[in-house]
């Protein structure tokens, strides 16, 4: 049996998935009011059966799931969406999402793309210039542990011992490694 959960437990999940819940809402096509109706509805029931998220193995799957089912019923109950047919049996090909790119997302995904870059390059200026290298010619060139001793002068012990030194400040960053090297990627090619 795994730990209680208590109500700040649920407050910190609220806080995490509230954005991604009310956009996915949108997505199948509910006002603003119904999609927040609906996650407070999918909170409001978690914090009456608390004690059975020990239960649940994938909470993001089931918030989604939960959301999905609310909507469903309000739908049901409202009938304020009467292009939607649910009287029949195969319910999940009935609701259509609707998948649109704003402006606002837009303008959103660029501000991240300059904020993400501006941590790739804070990074970059903490790594000395031979970490830099190594880190472009192993991670960006794809060059081999030999190679890389033949072109920097080095032993291919000192190769791997200055690749350790570098990832580890890179992993002390703010900023996930995963995304560091794909957006140095993009920014070199």
């Amino acid at each position: 049996m795994g730990r209680k959960i208590s109500f700040s437990d649920i407050a910190v999940i609220y806080e995490e998935y509230q954005d991604i819940l009310f956009s996915y809402a949108l997505h199948l096509g509910f006002n603003e009011p119904t999609a927040m109706d609906a996650i407070h509805d999918v909170f409001y029931k978690l914090c009456i059966h608390h004690a059975s998220l020990n239960e649940i193995s994938n909470l993001k799957s089931y918030l989604f799931r939960s959301l999905r089912n609310r909507l469903i019923d309000i739908h049901r109950t409202n009938k304020e969406y009467h292009e939607l047919s649910f009287d029949q049996e195969d319910i999940d090909e009935n609701i259509p999402f609707q998948f649109n790119v704003t402006i606002e997302d837009e303008i959103i995904k660029e501000e991240d793309a300059i904020e993400i870059q501006r941590k790739v390059e804070d990074v970059l200026n903490r790594l000395t210039d031979r970490q830099r290298e190594i880190v472009y010619l192993r991670y960006i060139g794809e060059y081999s542990y030999g190679e890389i001793a033949e072109i920097m002068h080095i032993s291919i012990e000192s190769g791997r011992n200055l690749i350790s030194k570098s990832l580890t400040k890179l992993r002390d960053s703010s900023l996930p490694i995963a995304l560091f090297f794909l957006v140095v990627r993009k920014i070199v090619h």
